[in-house]
């Protein structure tokens, strides 16, 4: 799973729009608050957005909200679940390692994956990860954004925007 840095590398329009606002809402080294999200001024945004709260000791996500087009492309809810018991099925996959990258460098990650359809083949898309605070300096949430580029359906019924064999 690649991941990089530079927001220029992706091939997303989504992602580069969420860190767009989260740069007007913070600025070069500001973090910004939790507050500051609002749901009208990332209308287009939402069906892709998934926010995930940090626990600190230990480390630990647990995702509080996810838009309905990742639901709709994946066909499961994570919302209320804690990321590592998610990937108690692929423990090999460095979501985690991702989260922790981001709260602890107080600055976005960005990548892409391929993922499984269970239909057969795979599906790729492109994410983005920022952390937020909630009132003080310590990092508390994230927002994230995974961009599925022109996929419709459920992940069974879907065709890959870009199809890999498996």
């Amino acid at each position: 799973m690649p991941v990089w840095t530079d927001v220029a590398q992706c091939g997303s329009t989504l992602v580069p729009a969420l860190n767009d606002w989260w740069h007007r809402k913070g600025g070069p080294d500001i973090v910004p608050d939790r507050s500051a999200v609002d749901p009208l001024e990332l209308k287009s945004l939402l069906p892709n957005i998934i926010l995930a709260e940090a626990e600190h000791d230990p480390f630990r996500i647990k995702y509080r909200l996810q838009g309905t087009k990742v639901t709709e492309i994946t066909g499961i809810d994570i919302t209320g679940h804690y990321l590592d018991e998610l990937l108690s099925a692929e423990p090999d996959q460095p979501w985690q390692e991702h989260y922790l990258r981001v709260y602890r460098t107080r600055k976005p990650l960005f990548g892409r994956t391929t993922v499984p359809r269970s239909a057969g083949g795979t599906v790729d898309y492109e994410f983005g990860i920022f952390p937020l605070r909630r009132g003080g300096e310590m990092i508390e949430q994230f927002i994230a954004l995974e961009d599925y580029f022109d996929l419709v359906g459920t992940i069974d019924q879907i065709e890959p925007w870009r199809a890999k064999p498996r």
